[in-house]
């Protein structure tokens, strides 16, 4: 039926309750129900279904192992000193958890893909703990802003962060006597032998000691059953998004929320059982939202086999994919890019003229997520290739909230331009710009089919609250994040615009957010820019984000007036300058937040009379916005064949 105002989806059905571990492990998916239907049951998963393979070695993870190895995890954690999964921290009601968030005790994973993250994210879970996931690329200065509000009591971190991990606890300078006590556990992710057998004769950081038996039994048992209001209060995981403030802002995600992701996603994949077993290549970051959800969790409730690929390498790609047999992929959309213009794919995309079958005969269709993409890639990958990349979307406050259905080639020219119908369970409504409820019995109005307004999303997956800052630090939760963001009818304000179609179709058109989209990254402009005026050089700068057609992703662009003015400074000078910002910001910040866009020297940054910078002005090129532009990096030249 045709909508008559931007609103589409629907409540959920029933849902089981409980930790995000037992939800797992219960194999969900076995029986119809609310969330599986007749045609997606999996048979029941045996335990000696490899699960989790290092596609580089072939080392591979089971069922029951993953299962065992979690519990030996949880109980290990549990072991630790002045460590108490009951120690819980309750915040004030939010319209998306009325009975109040709950954080208990933070256990920190910074890591790559690898084996070693299923037991330790997963014995986090089935501790009682929370999780909280950090990018391996991200800085000492990065991270120590997520130790100083997370105030983890645990932390595992690759070898190969060490590094920044250690400096980011020594710039704690508040509560020395606290960091003293956290232990930090190593995982050497390029060489970790897990799962063979462990000798125990390696360092005591090595994550492997809280698998040894050797650890006298937890006075704590795992809490591996959580009740309703517990598994929608309890926060399973902090992931971190980026906010226009400049900081990053934890999201708080309960079990129940996760839960509720894996089951909405399974109840419309359309690509099972026609595939039959699902074997993914699992490339996608794990610590991000679109990893964790589409890849991580919904392998194991799914029975999947998931070959983890550490860093993403297209030639590594191509070849995993004929190797494996991939039935399914899960992408950024440079990735779709590459698919579509690479040279190194033809080789795997031609066709044997006696079969008719290529490198990519076995994936049946895929998905991108974390970034817009054109649907004219979406064709190109479609005809050299032989499968349909669906277009989703999703945020770190939402998990998947949206999905193109469909895998053949009239469902994807209908759905040109959109980001499909929403997920089971999910809601969305296009805001009329009439304001939002703000009190318990409103409803916030609608726009009207095909017309633009805010893109609200409802569903068991929201997330409970913004971590508030300084929560660990006994100061009373600063909640005012949470409630901007939250309406008193339940709605996330995603801050894209966007309209819905009379077919319910969510097409995405712009961002109210100022938010820069690198890959599948969130880069917020205002911390750049007090990067770049942290600078004697600078006298002021604004940040925009430009879009590259050919990868498929914006890149952030500087403005910057130089201290004492451009017109003092030759040519010569403002080269010199941009060399030395260019540095700057590398030494401060990770790699997807550099300047790809490179820097423009103007006059003077446009600003409002309140002193918000005029973004769209430098966007549009306006007069004020022209100066001296000097590129920072060389463009890798791709060859294109389509």
């Amino acid at each position: 039926m045709a909508l008559t105002t931007a609103y589409s989806g629907a409540p959920p059905g029933n849902m089981p309750f409980d930790n995000a571990f037992g939800f797992a492990f219960s194999q969900p998916f076995q029986n119809e129900s609310s969330f599986t239907p007749a045609n997606h049951r999996v048979p029941k998963v045996a335990d000696d279904q490899p699960i989790f393979v290092d596609n580089k070695s072939g080392r591979a993870l089971t069922y029951s192992q993953i299962r065992a190895d979690s519990l030996s995890l949880a109980s290990g954690l549990l072991t630790l000193p002045n460590l108490d999964p009951r120690q819980i921290k309750k915040l004030p009601p939010t319209p998306a958890c009325p009975q109040g968030p709950e954080i208990a005790p933070v256990v920190l994973i910074q890591l790559p893909n690898c084996l070693p993250f299923a037991p330790i994210l997963l014995g986090t879970f089935a501790s009682g703990f929370t999780a909280t996931l950090v990018s391996p690329a991200l800085t000492a200065d990065e991270i120590a802003w997520i130790l100083q509000n997370a105030k983890p009591r645990v932390i595992f971190t690759a070898s190969a962060c060490l590094g920044a991990m250690t400096a980011a606890i020594g710039k704690q300078e508040g509560d020395k006597s606290f960091w003293s006590t956290v232990p930090v556990f190593t995982v050497d992710a390029a060489n970790d032998t897990y799962p063979l057998a462990f000798s125990g004769q390696s360092n005591s950081q090595d994550w492997r000691q809280l698998l040894q038996p050797r650890f006298k039994p937890p006075s704590v048992q795992p809490n591996l059953r959580l009740n309703e209001e517990q598994a929608k209060a309890r926060t399973a995981v902090i992931l971190w998004s980026s906010g226009t403030s400049g900081r990053s802002k934890g999201v708080l995600l309960s079990h129940h929320a996760l839960n509720f992701a894996s089951a909405s996603l399974w109840h419309d994949a359309d690509y099972y059982p026609a595939s039959g077993p699902q074997r993914w290549l699992g490339f996608a970051p794990f610590y991000h939202v679109f990893g964790l959800c589409n890849v991580f969790l919904l392998g194991i409730v799914a029975g999947a086999k998931v070959f983890i690929m550490q860093a993403f390498k297209l030639p590594d790609l191509l070849e995993g994919v004929r190797k494996r047999q991939i039935t399914y992929l899960h992408m950024s959309p440079p990735v779709a890019v590459m698919l579509a213009k690479a040279e190194v794919v033809e080789e795997y995309a031609k066709r044997d003229p006696k079969t008719g079958r290529n490198g990519f005969s076995s994936v049946v269709g895929a998905v991108t997520g974390g970034a817009p993409l054109g649907h004219e890639v979406v064709v190109q990958v479609y005809k050299r290739c032989g499968f349909r990349i669906r277009l989703g979307y999703g945020l770190s406050e939402t998990c998947s909230t949206s999905l193109q259905r469909g895998l053949g080639e009239k469902e994807m020219q209908d759905q040109a331009g959109d980001t499909g119908l929403p997920h089971w369970g999910v809601e969305i409504l296009i805001a009329s710009g009439e304001g939002y409820a703000a009190t318990e019995g409103e409803k916030t109005p609608a726009a009207a089919v095909d017309v633009e307004g805010e893109v609200l999303v409802r569903a068991p997956g929201l997330m409970s609250a913004y971590l508030p800052v300084g929560l660990f630090s006994g100061v009373k939760p600063d909640m005012s994040v949470t409630s901007d963001a939250l309406t008193a009818d339940g709605w996330f304000r995603t801050g894209d615009v966007g309209a819905l179609c009379k077919a319910g179709r969510l097409r995405i058109t712009d961002r109210l957010k100022e938010l820069i989209k690198v890959r599948a990254y969130q880069v917020a402009p205002a911390e750049l820019e007090a990067v770049l005026c942290s600078s004697e050089s600078v006298g002021d700068a604004g940040v925009i984000g430009v879009y590259d057609d050919d990868e498929a992703t914006e890149w952030p662009k500087a403005f910057v007036v130089p201290a004492g003015g451009k017109e003092n400074k030759s040519r010569a000078d403002l080269e010199r300058l941009a060399v030395e910002l260019k540095e700057l910001v590398e030494k401060r910040t990770a790699k997807y937040k550099w300047l790809v866009g490179g820097i423009v020297f103007i006059d003077q940054v446009p600003k409002s009379p309140s002193g918000k910078i005029l973004r769209r002005l430098l966007k549009s090129g306006a007069e004020g916005a022209k100066g001296v532009e000097i590129k920072l990096y060389e463009k890798k030249r791709r060859t294109a064949k389509l």
